[in-house]
């Protein structure tokens, strides 16, 4: 099972994956769009680095999900 097919079946079947997932990919958008600011503000570069790392800690939950599914279906 390839990582991009674990990733499906988790987001299809997981709840707390998919909030996870979805969470990541929000603060994805609203950094993006920040990011996009001209020009860019010293409230405006902490702010995004606030989210940066949220975003980052979210990422770090995702990864712990998928290596207990492998894990899993290891044994």
């Amino acid at each position: 099972m390839t990582r991009e097919e674990i990733v499906k079946e988790l987001y299809e079947k997981d709840k707390e994956f998919r909030e996870l997932k979805d969470k990541h990919e929000e603060l994805d958008k609203k950094i993006r769009k920040l990011e996009k600011h001209h020009p860019m503000t010293h409230d405006l570069e902490l702010e995004i680095e606030k989210l940066k790392k949220e975003k980052l800690y979210y990422k770090d939950l995702i990864e712990q999900k998928i290596q207990e599914y492998m894990k899993a279906r290891a044994n």
